[in-house]
C-alpha cells in the first residue's frame, strides 16, 4: 500500500529570533495593536452601542482577526475576563477564553502577533508555559502572552483563589513567570525541581520548546513600583498608566527613565487608547455623545466599585440621583475602560498618537466601539496618514 505524504514546512523549537517580531522588531516605528476583541463590546466600553463585537458565534472574531492581519496590525490582544459586570446579556457577560482563543486565531492569520491574557493567580505557570508553547507553533512563532497578576476581586472568589495584598500578586507573579522562562529555557537536564515561596514543582518539564528564541514575548500592564519591577525583569512591553496624551508627558518620560535606570533600554513603552475616528470633527464628536448615550452606567460604576477594591456588593441604587453619572468625568473613564480617548479626524487622530510618540510611547493596543468600520478607518485613513508622519513603514 502506498502511503501519501503531503509536504509540509517543518519549524523546529527556538528557530525564530523573538526580537524580530512584529511587536518588538518589524519595520513599523510606532506599534498598533488590536485590544480587547475576545468579550462583549470588547474594549470599545461599556455601552450598548450598534455593531459591537456580539460574541454570537467565532467568524465574527476570525473575520476581525483576518481583516486586522491584511492591513498590517502588528497585534490582536485579548482582555482576561472570567466574570461579567452585570450579567451575560450586557458588555463584558460573554467572554472567549484567551489561550484557545488565540489557538484558534493562530491557525487562520499568517503575520500579527496573536497574544493570550493570563491571570496568573488562576494557571498554574506549567500548563501556561505548555500551551504557550503549542500557540507558538501552530501560529509559526507568533504568539505572545499578557502577564497580569490581577485586580478583579469578584473573579478571585469566583475561583475560590485567596486575594494576596498587592505587592504579593507580583511576588507570586515574579516566581511564575521564573517557572515558565525556565519551561522554554534548553537546559543541562531535560527536567527540573523548583522550590519557591508559592510553588513547589517536582521534574517539571515542557516540551517542544517555544518556536520563538529566547521564548515568546511578554507583555504587563502594572505601574506600581512592584509592577514596574516585574516588567523590568520579565517584560518586552509595558503598558503606562496614562488617561490622556497631556498625562503622558508627565508620566511617560519618568517611566522612561526608570526603565533604563534598570537597564532595560529595549524594554517597549505602550498605552491604550480608545479611538472615535469620523470623516469630520463634528460627526466624531456626536458619535461620542451618541455612544455616551448609550452607555452601561451601571456597569461602570460597578467596574469603578471593583477596581477601587470592592467586591460584589455593589447596586446601582447606592448611587444618588442627584449624582448623575452621565455627568461624572471618572465613570466615563470606566465606561471606556480606561484607556486614552482620542476623538476626531484622522488627521486628530494621527496628531494625537504623534505626540503620544514624542513623550516615548512607541505603540498602542486600540478599543474599537465598531471593531469592523474602525479596521476599515484604520487600513484607509489612519495608516497612509501616519506613514506619512514617519510613523508606520
Amino acid at each position: 500500500m502506498t502511503q501519501n505524504v503531503s509536504a509540509r514546512d517543518f519549524v523546529a523549537d527556538h528557530t525564530v529570533d523573538r526580537s524580530q517580531r512584529p511587536m518588538i522588531g518589524g519595520p513599523n516605528k510606532f506599534k498598533v495593536a488590536i485590544f480587547g476583541a475576545n468579550v462583549t463590546t470588547g474594549q470599545g466600553g461599556l455601552n450598548f452601542a450598534e455593531n459591537t463585537i456580539k460574541l454570537g458565534n467565532w467568524g465574527e472574531i476570525q473575520g476581525l482577526a483576518q481583516k486586522a492581519d491584511r492591513y498590517g496590525v502588528d497585534g490582536f490582544i485579548p482582555i482576561a475576563r472570567w466574570q461579567g459586570l452585570s450579567g451575560p446579556d450586557r458588555p463584558w457577560g460573554r467572554q472567549f477564553e484567551t489561550f484557545t482563543w488565540a489557538a484558534g486565531l493562530a491557525a487562520v492569520t499568517q503575520n500579527m502577533q496573536i497574544f493570550a491574557t493570563c491571570l496568573v493567580p488562576f494557571i498554574h505557570p506549567v500548563m501556561a508555559a505548555k500551551m504557550m508553547a503549542t500557540v507558538d507553533h501552530i501560529s509559526g512563532g507568533r504568539m505572545g502572552l499578557n502577564a497580569t497578576s490581577g485586580y478583579f476581586m469578584p473573579e478571585y472568589h469566583m475561583f475560590g483563589v485567596e486575594v494576596p495584598e498587592h505587592d504579593k500578586r507580583y511576588e507570586l507573579a515574579d516566581e511564575w513567570m521564573t517557572i515558565v522562562e525556565r519551561l522554554w529555557a534548553v537546559e543541562d537536564d531535560y527536567q527540573f525541581d523548583f522550590d519557591g515561596d508559592f510553588f513547589h514543582l517536582q521534574g517539571a518539564q515542557s516540551w517542544p520548546k517555544p518556536v520563538q528564541t529566547p521564548g515568546p514575548m511578554v507583555m504587563s500592564a502594572g505601574s506600581s513600583p512592584a509592577g514596574q519591577q516585574f516588567a523590568f525583569k520579565h517584560a518586552n512591553i509595558l503598558f503606562a498608566a496614562i488617561t490622556s496624551v497631556e498625562h503622558s508627558q508627565a508620566v511617560t518620560p519618568k517611566l522612561r527613565e526608570n526603565a533604563n535606570a534598570a537597564g532595560r533600554e529595549d524594554l517597549g513603552l505602550w498605552s491604550g487608547v480608545h479611538i472615535i475616528c469620523k470623516d469630520t470633527e463634528k460627526e466624531a464628536k456626536a458619535y461620542l455623545e451618541y455612544v455616551e448615550e448609550k452607555g452601561d452606567y451601571e456597569s461602570a460604576l460597578r467596574y469603578k466599585h471593583i477596581v477601587q477594591g470592592g467586591s460584589q456588593g455593589f447596586t446601582f441604587d447606592q448611587y444618588k440621583a442627584s449624582e448623575d453619572p452621565k455627568q461624572d468625568e471618572t465613570i466615563k473613564t470606566f465606561f471606556r475602560a480606561g484607556l486614552v480617548p482620542l476623538v476626531g479626524t484622522p488627521e486628530m487622530i494621527v496628531d494625537g498618537l504623534q505626540k503620544l510618540y514624542d513623550t516615548g510611547i512607541t505603540g498602542i493596543c486600540t478599543g474599537l466601539v465598531d471593531y469592523d468600520e474602525g479596521l476599515d478607518r484604520m487600513n484607509e485613513q489612519i495608516f497612509p496618514l501616519m506613514r506619512e508622519a514617519g510613523l508606520r513603514a
